[in-house]
């Protein structure tokens, strides 16, 4: 299965914008074409023009291809903002409401303070990584059900089905609202014995480690009749946070720009340290000399992580402190 964060797909042939080079020619052959229809010697005339960089009308031609270019790029740009694994925002909803899912609400903020604060909405990433794993949700027992489970908690219905009649069928969707679901950042399974499922809980806030309340809820919501199958017994635990630090010299030739060298390493850098703050994650330091040297670094003296970190299925790597001196050559 493709897993949005983890697997990389190859944009469709559908948004492909072709070279420069070869609209001018289709765009050159095309408008000869059309004048021969009517003038065969003008379109003679109009070849022989195209053929000259220096003519008013060629730029004219060239520039029209260079909008037909942008045009395709606007039209591919909105192409993609329909495809789940390209979509972003609003239209990201959009999409996800196809399954009946919704952006999680992860602080209401407060709409009356001065200025107001807005509220923090789930990250497309994560509402994206959701999106593909409802399909999965049913397959009871599945490494894939497991984790939709746990991203998602009480956002779904409890369902129950009676017979209160002979010849009747009632079945019920309860929703009760909960936030618990917005504040788990990563879930993973792993069958540790048999008949024994262990679930990994990694949080929001600070490195991680769930709060007990966060705990429970899982338990809870995996105590459902409609979500535990009856074969297993799942064991709801905190992740295991594995802390670190980056630090690094970084050395630029002579200039004035060693203080944006040194806040664009930090945030690029703490968006890898991001990204990897997730159940299974790896910190590579080839990542941070590659994410120095893109911030303007030419030589680099890596202090800490000196090797990789590399996280079990319950385990999370944490970046607690981000530390880069920038010195000249």
């Amino acid at each position: 299965m493709l897993i949005p964060g983890q697997n990389k797909l190859a944009e469709p042939e559908i948004v492909e914008v072709p070279r420069f080079e070869t609209l001018l020619e289709q765009f050159k052959q095309t408008a000869v074409d059309y004048i021969a229809q009517g003038d065969a010697e003008l379109a003679t005339r109009v070849a022989e023009t195209l053929e000259s960089e220096s003519e008013v009308f060629t730029k004219l031609v060239e520039a029209s291809v260079v909008m037909l270019q942008a045009e395709r790029r606007y039209k591919n740009a909105q192409i993609k903002q329909m495809l789940a694994w390209w979509a972003e925002g609003s239209n990201l909803d959009a999409r996800v409401a196809d399954l009946g899912l919704e952006r999680q609400t992860i602080s209401e903020g407060d709409p009356n303070a001065f200025p107001p604060v807005p509220a923090e909405m789930e990250e497309d990433e994560r509402l994206r990584l959701r999106y593909f794993l409802a399909p999965h949700a049913p397959a009871a027992g599945s490494r894939l059900h497991y984790r939709a489970e746990g991203l998602t908690l009480s956002d779904r219905a409890k369902v129950t089905v009676e017979a209160p009649s002979e010849g009747e069928v009632v079945i019920r969707y309860l929703f009760e609202p909960d936030s618990w679901a917005a504040q788990v950042k990563d879930v993973k399974a792993r069958r540790t014995q048999p008949g024994e499922v262990t679930v990994a809980v990694l949080g929001r806030e600070g490195d991680g480690t769930p709060s007990a309340e966060l705990l429970d809820a899982e338990r809870a919501h995996f105590d459902r009749d409609d979500v535990r199958p009856e074969t297993d017994e799942v064991i709801v635990k905190a992740a295991t946070i594995l802390p670190y630090q980056i630090r690094a010299v970084a050395y630029i030739y002579p200039g004035p720009d060693s203080v944006l060298t040194e806040d664009a390493a930090i945030d690029r850098l703490q968006a890898y340290a991001d990204e990897q703050h997730a159940l299974g994650g790896s910190v590579e330091p080839s990542w941070i000399y590659h994410h120095l040297h893109e911030s303007g670094a030419v030589k680099i003296d890596l202090l800490e992580p000196l090797a990789a970190i590399s996280a079990d299925w319950d385990e999370a790597p944490y970046c607690s402190a981000i530390e880069i001196e920038v010195l000249t050559l």
